[in-house]
C-alpha cells in the first residue's frame, strides 16, 4: 500500500496524506500549506527528533530562510493542534536538536483509490460502544449523507491578490526607485497567471507607507490575499523578504527569502511569482508556466537605468518624461538588446505627446522605432505588442492591426493593464461600446484605484451616451487624483444633458485647479454656443490660442456655432497633424456634422470600416 495512501489518526485528529488536510471530529482545520508540511515531517519521522536544518530543508526544498518562519510554523502548527503554551501533547521541542511528534499514531490505509479522494472521516471505533445496529445505521447515514467539506476549506482559497509596495531597507532614501521597481516586477510577473487576478501598480502605490490594517486595505482592492515585504540592496547583491498573507483573517500562508546577485534579478522575480502561484495552488497552465520561466541574465547598470525610467515615467509630466526618456536610452546604451527599455522608451515619448511639451506628431518617429525595435528583440513581451499597437492605433488609424497587437498582448499577458485599457479605448473609437466597456471593467479589476481607468471608463459610457452612468466614474477619477484635467470630462457629460450652468462650474474649478486662465478656451465657447448666447461663444473663442489647437476643440466650438466650413477646415487639419483625432468618430460634441458629405470623406481618410463589425472580438 502506497504511504501516500493513507490517513494518520491521532487524539481527535485525522491527517490525510493523499489529499494533505487535517480533520478533527469530522471539520476542516484550516492550516497554510508549509504548516501542514511540518507536521507531516514530523509524523512522518516520529520516533526520532527531526533538526530544524532538516525540517528546513524537507519543507523548503533548499530555498533559504530565515529560522524565524520555521518557529512560526510550529507555533501556528500548536495553535491549530490546541495545545495550550505549557502543553506538548503533540509536538515537544528540545532546545538545540530540534522537534519531536510525540502523540500516539496511528496509520490506517486507505483501500482504494476513490476511497483517498474522500475526505478522511474521524475513526469509527467508538461507534462500536453502543453496541446496536440502529446506532450504526444512524451513524453510518450521517457519515455518508452529510455534506462533505470541499478539499479547499482546508485553505484559504486566493483568486485575486494585491503586492504592497515593498519596504525600502537599504538605508538609502535614493534607493526608494529600486524597491518599486521591484514592486512593479513582482506584479508583473504574477499577472501573468490568467487565472489569477493580480492588482496594478497604480493602486497598490497609494498604500505606501500606509500604516491601516490588512483587511482594510484588502477590502479596497477586492483582493483574497496580500503579498508585503522588504528589499535590501547591497552593492550587487539583492536580499528579498516576502511574505502572503490571507487578508480577511491574517493568516500567513507563506514567507521567504532570497539572496541573489542582481544580474539575476530577473530570475528572481519569476520565481517569487511562481512559488506564490503553487502556493495558493492556483491553476497554473503549460503557457504560464514557459511564460514565467522564460527570464534571462540582466546587465546589472542598464536594469538600475531601466527602473529609473520607469520611476520618473508615471509622473507623466514633461520634466519627467523627458527624465524618464533619458533613462532608457542609457538603458539602452549598456544593453541595446535590452527589450524592455526599448518599449519603455515607446512608451514614455508617447505620454510625452499626451502629457508633456510636445505634439503628438513630434513623438511619433521616436516612439515608433522604440516600438518596432521592442518587437523585433522580443516578440514576446507582451508590452512591445502593446506600443506597437499604440503606435497603429494613434497614428496609422489601422484599426485592425491594433486590435490584433492589443489581442497578442493579452495573449501573452492576460493580465496586462496597458492592453485592457486601449483594448477599451480602440472599441470606443470604433463605436463598439459593449467590447469597450468588457475591457474597461478588466482594467478596473486590475487597478480599482487609478483615476486614469476611471476617467478612460467615464468616457467610453460618454461616448456611448449612457450620461448618468458616465457620472460616478467621472467623479471618482476626480476624487482619486483632483489634480488632473478630469473636470472638462465630467463638464461635458454635464453639458449633453443641458446642464450648462454645472458644466461651466466645472470649467472654472479645472482653471483654478490647473492655474490656468478663467473663462476661455473651446470648451466654455461651445457651451456659450448651445446656450444660445453666441456672442459670448465668439468672445471666448477669440481669447483663445492662436493656433487653435487642439483642433478637434475648436472645430466642436464652430459646430455649435453652426459654422460647418471652419469646423471641417480644422478637423482635416488634425487628420494633417495626427492632433488626437482617434475618436471623432464617437464624439456626441460633433453630432450636428453627420449629416454633411464631409464627415463621410473624413472618417474615410481615418481608414475608419463603414461596418466596424468585421473586425475580430476578442
Amino acid at each position: 500500500m502506497s504511504e501516500s495512501r493513507r490517513t494518520y489518526q491521532f487524539g481527535p485528529f485525522s491527517l490525510d496524506v493523499h489529499k494533505k488536510l487535517l480533520w478533527r471530529d469530522g471539520a476542516p482545520v484550516p492550516l497554510a500549506p508549509k504548516v501542514l508540511e511540518t507536521l507531516l515531517v514530523l509524523i512522518d519521522h516520529r520516533d526520532r527528533v527531526v533538526s530544524k536544518d532538516e525540517l528546513l530543508e524537507r519543507v523548503w526544498d533548499g530555498t533559504v530562510v530565515e529560522e524565524g518562519g520555521l518557529t512560526r510554523n510550529i507555533s501556528v502548527l500548536r495553535k491549530a493542534l490546541g495545545e495550550k503554551p505549557d502543553e506538548h501533547i503533540y509536538v515537544v521541542t528540545l532546545p538545540g536538536k530540534g522537534y519531536r511528534f510525540v502523540a500516539d499514531v496511528r496509520p490506517e490505509p486507505v483501500e482504494s483509490a476513490a476511497e483517498a479522494d474522500r475526505p478522511a472521516k474521524p475513526p469509527v471505533s467508538w461507534w462500536l460502544v453502543f453496541g446496536g445496529l440502529a446506532a450504526l445505521v444512524a451513524a453510518g447515514f450521517y457519515i455518508f449523507m452529510r455534506p462533505v467539506p470541499p478539499v479547499t476549506a482546508a485553505r484559504p482559497a486566493v483568486a485575486a491578490l494585491a503586492v504592497l509596495p515593498l519596504d525600502n531597507l537599504s538605508g538609502d532614501p535614493g534607493q526608494e526607485y529600486f524597491a518599486d521597481g521591484m514592486t512593479e516586477a513582482l506584479i508583473g510577473n504574477l499577472a501573468r497567471v490568467r487565472a489569477l487576478r493580480v492588482v496594478s501598480r497604480t493602486s497598490v502605490m497609494r498604500f505606501k507607507g500606509a500604516k491601516r490594517p490588512l483587511s482594510e486595505i484588502a477590502q479596497a482592492l477586492k483582493v483574497d490575499a496580500i503579498i508585503e515585504g522588504s528589499v535590501q540592496r547591497t552593492g550587487n547583491r539583492v536580499r528579498v523578504s516576502v511574505q502572503l498573507i490571507h487578508a480577511a483573517t491574517d493568516t500567513h500562508l507563506w514567507a521567504r527569502a532570497y539572496d541573489r546577485e542582481l544580474t539575476d534579478i530577473l530570475r528572481l522575480q519569476s520565481e517569487v511569482a511562481r512559488a506564490v502561484a503553487e502556493e495558493i495552488q492556483i491553476q497554473i497552465t503549460a503557457e504560464d508556466r514557459a511564460r514565467l520561466s522564460s527570464s534571462a541574465a540582466v546587465n546589472a547598470a542598464a536594469y538600475q537605468e531601466y527602473l529609473l525610467g520607469r520611476h520618473y515615467l508615471w509622473r507623466l509630466t514633461e520634466e519627467d518624461l523627458a527624465r524618464s526618456i533619458d533613462h532608457f536610452e542609457r538603458a539602452i546604451r549598456l544593453d541595446s538588446s535590452y527589450a524592455a527599455a526599448h518599449a519603455g522608451l515607446s512608451h514614455a515619448w508617447w505620454w510625452r505627446g499626451i502629457w508633456g511639451a510636445k505634439t503628438p506628431k513630434q513623438v511619433e518617429s521616436p516612439s515608433r522605432a522604440a516600438a518596432l525595435r521592442a518587437l523585433e528583440l522580443d516578440p514576446q513581451l507582451a508590452e512591445a505588442h502593446v506600443s506597437s499597437g499604440r503606435m497603429k492605433f494613434s497614428y496609422d488609424w489601422d484599426w485592425s492591426g491594433a486590435e490584433k497587437d492589443f489581442g497578442r498582448a493579452l495573449e501573452i499577458d492576460p493580465n496586462n493593464l496597458d492592453a485592457h485599457f486601449f483594448h477599451g479605448m480602440l472599441y470606443m473609437a470604433l463605436g463598439r461600446f459593449r467590447e469597450a466597456l468588457a475591457h474597461i471593467e478588466r482594467a478596473e479589476q486590475l487597478d480599482p484605484l487609478s483615476a486614469t481607468v476611471q476617467s478612460g471608463f467615464g468616457r467610453i459610457l460618454y461616448r456611448a451616451r449612457r450620461f448618468e452612468e458616465a457620472i460616478p466614474h467621472l467623479n471618482q477619477a476626480i476624487e482619486l487624483e483632483p489634480q488632473t484635467a478630469n473636470y472638462h470630462r465630467l463638464a461635458d457629460v454635464y453639458e449633453e444633458m443641458g446642464r450648462y450652468d454645472e458644466a461651466l462650474a466645472l470649467h472654472e474649478r479645472e482653471t483654478r485647479v490647473l492655474g490656468r486662465p478663467s473663462g476661455v478656451g473651446p470648451d466654455v465657447a461651445r457651451i456659450y454656443a448651445r446656450m444660445g448666447n453666441r456672442d459670448k461663444a465668439r468672445q471666448v473663442l477669440s481669447l483663445g490660442e492662436k493656433s487653435q489647437r487642439p483642433f478637434l476643440l475648436y472645430a466642436a466650438a464652430h459646430a455649435a456655432l453652426g459654422e460647418r466650413d471652419e469646423a471641417f477646415r480644422l478637423l482635416f487639419n488634425a487628420v494633417e497633424e495626427r492632433d488626437a483625432l482617434n475618436f471623432v468618430k464617437t464624439d456626441p460634441r460633433l453630432d450636428s456634422l453627420h449629416s454633411d458629405p464631409r464627415w463621410q470623406k473624413l472618417l474615410g481618410r481615418m481608414n475608419f470600416p463603414a461596418d466596424a463589425s468585421h473586425l475580430t472580438s476578442r
